[in-house]
């Protein structure tokens, strides 16, 4: 159901795997798209951009049609306005591993043509629900005239986004513990932020980085951070991300409502989007956009993937990651002769993968004021999601499931510590006072540029991976020590990435 990324880079998948699969695709729009399609997922990080580049083989393409991304930018402008002082976290150059800006229509029109007649599509139709059958399922489809027909199929997969056909059917959909909601827009032009916030400081590391504005930039305050996301040269994506008990979606439900936010909460911003009066190409809001489900696979014969699984939050841009990490479980549960007897694990898996981020995003918000906790949260988070998540992922082992259950007390571990890291940092106060940090803070050479350059292995065996895992979970807690127990997370910062490299 749907013919989104999840569904064209599942079916990709499956075929790269078992070519012989017969695919049928319903879908409720038509081909081709048009560019600049207003979709969630606009950019991606690097299991995300693993996956399309090297899982379902689209290397060559993201490099020649879109943007290279340079990392995620976090920028404090406390509301002040002119020439006012601000603090920015973030790399001056491009991250050892690729990652992409994508415009989603561009990309889903080469998935299909990639596909070609490998899949049978139905467009401007949509699934009204499944039957469970013995042997096989039964979808009723109905068409754009009314007409409704139905197909058997023995697994039937629910990529239909936020429709949620099966969640909704089967009663599946659970709350996340993030209360959050969403507004974003889409402007014709390129918001470069160097033309805007780009402080001539000697301690400025990016003032020569011209192409940092190829970043996703998040600008963050009390209960909020607005994204900037470069969707080709002539697009840009904005949005504003909050926690409903601080900021109200009424304040904002309209684009010019939401440019009042801004002059009053980002006016640097505003004043530089008034003086250059892009067009104004869309507006979107979503309330209370958190939910999971409680199972993603079945041994019935379906299963979920993208949003009709599931959505936590946009921040770290993890979407296009929680797809590859579904599809790959759907490809083995529907290509493996034992793919049915593993569901139980795989629905384990998933669900950790769920909670753990949303423990990430729970209650994270109300202090993306206080640049001691926007420095600690967002290199923690990144140190965990390169020492393990994506050590598993990009080295294809998350698909092993007897691997992945042969390491089991090593995952729930890493688990136990980041949620002991989140736990403190949720603390009122935690690390508020602890560090005195500069305005600027590089990347380069610190702990996190470390995680992220030794995510592969030249020997990808499953000694190899176990040990470096071991190793990772070791260095976290002695990360995690210098937060909740010593605060010399300043000091590790650099230090820890030095000390590593050297080893």
């Amino acid at each position: 159901m749907g013919a989104g990324l999840a569904s064209l880079t599942l079916a990709k998948q499956l075929l790269d795997k078992q070519p012989t699969l017969d695919i049928c695709i319903v879908h409720n729009r038509k081909f081709p798209y048009p560019e600049r399609i207003h979709k969630v997922g606009e950019s991606t990080v690097e299991i995300g951009a693993y996956y399309l580049a090297q899982v379902v083989g689209c290397k060559t393409h993201l490099e020649t049609q879109h943007l290279r991304k340079m990392g995620l930018r976090f920028i404090q402008t406390q509301g002040l306005t002119g020439e006012a002082p601000y603090r920015e976290l973030g790399l001056e150059y491009y991250p050892y591993h690729t990652t992409y800006q994508i415009d989603r229509g561009r990309l889903e029109n080469h998935l299909r043509d990639e596909l070609g007649n490998r899949v049978t599509l139905i467009e401007n139709c949509r699934v009204l629900g499944m039957e469970k059958g013995s042997d096989h399922n039964t979808v009723s489809v109905r068409d754009h005239d009314g007409t409704v027909t139905t197909r058997d199929a023995r697994w039937v997969v629910d990529a239909s986004g936020r429709g949620r056909v099966l969640m909704k059917q089967f009663g599946l959909q659970k709350e996340a513990a993030v209360n959050h909601s969403a507004v974003w827009f889409r402007v014709g032009g390129d918001v470069d932020i160097n033309e805007f916030l780009n402080a001539a400081d000697a301690a400025n590391p990016f003032t020569d980085a011209q192409e940092r504005g190829r970043s996703t930039t998040h600008l963050v305050g009390k209960g909020y951070w607005v994204w900037i996301i470069p969707i080709n040269k002539q697009t840009t994506s904005i949005g504003i991300v909050f926690d409903n008990s601080v900021h109200k979606l009424s304040e904002m439900s309209s684009h010019p409502l939401a440019s009042d936010w801004l002059r009053r909460h980002e006016p640097r911003m505003q004043d530089y989007l008034e003086e250059k009066a892009f067009e104004v190409i869309d507006f979107v809001m979503l309330r209370n956009y958190s939910y999971l489900s409680k199972h993603y696979l079945s041994e019935d014969g379906w299963a979920l993937t993208g949003e009709a699984a599931g959505f936590v939050d946009p921040m770290y841009s993890n979407g296009t990651d929680l797809i590859g990490l579904a599809n790959t479980m759907i490809t083995n549960a529907i290509t493996r002769p034992d793919g049915k007897q593993l569901i139980g694990q795989m629905n384990d898996l998933l669900s950790e993968v769920y909670a753990g981020f949303v423990d990430t995003h729970h209650d994270s918000s109300p202090r993306f004021d206080d640049w001691n906790y926007m420095f600690v949260k967002t290199n923690w988070d990144a140190c965990f999601y390169f020492m393990f998540m994506c050590v598993l992922f990009m080295n294809d082992k998350f698909d092993d499931i007897e691997f992945v259950e042969s390491i089991h007390g090593t995952v729930a571990e890493f688990y136990k510590i980041h949620h002991e890291v989140m736990t403190y940092l949720r603390t009122p106060g935690a690390v508020q006072g602890n560090y005195e940090l500069a305005d600027f803070i590089s990347l380069v050479g610190s702990i996190q540029d470390h995680a992220n350059r030794t995510i592969f292995l030249d020997d990808k065996s499953n000694e190899a991976v176990a040990a470096r895992l071991e190793q990772n979970l070791e260095t976290l807690r002695e990360l995690a020590a210098s937060i909740i127990t010593t605060q010399t997370f300043d000091e590790n910062y650099y230090n820890m990435g030095k000390r590593l490299d050297a080893a």
